[in-house]
């Protein structure tokens, strides 16, 4: 019996990779296909939507589907979650013009959005204490995975097919991973009528959505930004207000009270604001900059997506032996360790860059990773998918501020006939670059350096952020630890 269980884990883990890495593979696969898809479809006034749109339906239906997991269990969620995914990438890759192609993306988000968050509840539930780092760590190395061979698949498929089998590649991969899950996850879920929280969901969509329009938009004048984004903090204040009331609410507010998972969340807001920050600029700081290709560009945050599955495989001894927060306090020291040689050098050397994205990936994986087993561990079963599933929420929400900010701070500098944000357009281009004369290409890469220079040391303010939330983490006594740990490993011996 215990071999049939143990196999069951080995086929739904792998069910679940295969489902996270369509849905990771996806961010990084698409941008290659971009100039394909615009030749053919044109619309390239509104091409930026077709990313935009991903990002917000991945984003805010999260807390919707976590909350579904807990009420009526993961293997349902998780299933619907991969079949809209792969409806919107057959879709998607059935376009015939770029509204389409945007609607069809939304579609991939919101069935993305049910993914990530349920297959990190899965683990929760089916894993000891001690082996969820482990599996945690081998699901962060499929992101790092996806981002290392998604641009090469892409271009590979551009080159020898249409950029339409970038979407449809996922199907069969959907299918399989689909029939697995069907045929391996067998889960007892309590019956019982619920009562979802659609008022707290509608104003929890819109208020969401509608702040990220305003904080993504930059091509926006500033007031309308600012209509988009005042809006959608009044109505997710509403939201707050109506979740306090609710029978079953979305976020339950209560939860949120507790030290460990209040600070918990603040760690993922900021670490969010320093992954997705660092994500986005240093590749445009090696281009623009150093000068380097697009593939110099994807080499210099490969070391963060190394370094994150490493540190997360290793943190299970570490977790049982010193407890969650010494664990989250290292990392978020690691953060602060590789943002200052970022921040404080004018041009970091390659050899900086790699050496301090290696780092602050070491840093990630030991500090998220920790926390997410604390929360899984602190809470019940009908919790368990709140608490995951706000840990990407709030990540995600917290990048697109990084981001929004750290973007806002390059475009700063100026001289008295360019821009740092002209500055950059003209650095990028190696036919325009090459034509510029000497004085001009140095104040180029001056005011771009300078730009890049000022969201670092933004990015540092993030990591000493991150690192304060973890040292304000209330501390836990080792006998609490280890009954965490015999407690975790009776259940999973139970079931």
């Amino acid at each position: 019996m215990p071999n049939t269980a143990s196999r069951s884990k080995v086929w739904i883990v792998i069910a679940i990779l295969l489902a996270m890495f369509l849905s990771a593979l996806d961010m990084t696969i698409v941008g290659t296909a971009m100039p394909s898809i615009i030749n053919d479809l044109h619309g390239v006034a509104i091409y930026g939507w077709v990313f935009s749109a991903y990002l917000l339906t991945s984003t805010t239906p999260v807390p919707i589907y976590s909350k579904l997991a807990d009420m009526y269990g993961r293997k349902t969620v998780f299933l619907a979650g991969t079949f809209i995914f792969t409806l919107g990438s057959v879709l998607s890759g059935l376009s015939q013009s770029m509204p389409e192609l945007i609607l069809f993306r939304a579609l991939q988000g919101l069935g993305a959005a049910g993914v990530l968050p349920v297959a990190l509840t899965i683990v929760g539930d089916l894993f000891t204490l001690e082996q969820r780092a482990k599996v945690q760590g081998l699901f962060s190395a499929v992101w790092g995975l996806s981002a290392i061979i998604g641009p090469l698949i892409g271009a590979w498929i551009v080159e020898n097919a249409s950029w339409r089998w970038v979407f449809e590649i996922n199907l069969p991969v959907g299918i399989v991973a689909m029939i697995i899950l069907i045929t391996t996850f067998h889960e007892t879920v309590e019956k019982k009528v619920h009562k979802l929280d659609t008022l707290g969901t509608i104003l929890l969509t819109i208020g969401v959505t509608g702040f990220l329009i305003g904080l993504m938009q930059t091509s926006w004048h500033l007031p309308l930004r600012l209509v988009f984004m005042g809006l959608g903090i009044l109505i997710t204040w509403s939201f707050l207000r109506v979740e306090r009331s609710a029978q079953e609410p979305i976020l339950p507010l209560p939860l949120f009270r507790q030290p460990f998972v209040f600070f918990s969340t603040g760690v993922n807001l900021f670490a969010g604001m320093l992954l997705f920050g660092l994500i986005s600029f240093v590749p445009l700081f090696v281009q623009s900059v150093e000068f380097g290709t697009a593939s110099a560009a994807g080499r210099a945050i490969t070391p963060m997506l190394v370094g994150w599955p490493i540190a997360a495989m290793a943190s299970s001894r570490l977790i049982v032996r010193s407890g969650y927060r010494p664990v989250a306090v290292i990392g978020g020291l690691l953060l602060v360790a590789g943002s200052v040689f970022m921040a404080i050098t004018a041009i970091p050397q390659n050899f900086v860059v790699l050496a301090s994205t290696l780092v602050i990936g070491t840093g990630l994986g030991l500090s998220l990773t920790s926390l997410l087993i604390g929360l899984q561990s602190q809470v019940p079963w009908d919790l368990r998918g709140v608490v995951t599933g706000s840990t990407q929420f709030f990540r995600t929400i917290g990048g697109s501020i990084g981001v929004a900010l750290m973007g806002t701070l390059i475009n700063l500098p100026k001289s008295q006939h360019l821009t740092a944000n002209q500055a950059t357009q003209l650095l990028l281009n190696p036919a325009k670059r090459h034509t510029l004369s000497p004085s001009v290409k140095a104040l180029a890469r001056h005011l771009t350096a300078l730009g890049l220079h000022h969201a670092f040391e933004m990015a540092l303010g993030f990591a000493l952020l991150t690192f304060l939330s973890t040292w304000l983490l209330p501390r836990q006594s080792k006998d609490s630890m280890q009954s965490q740990v015999s407690s975790s490993s009776a259940l999973q011996q139970d079931a």
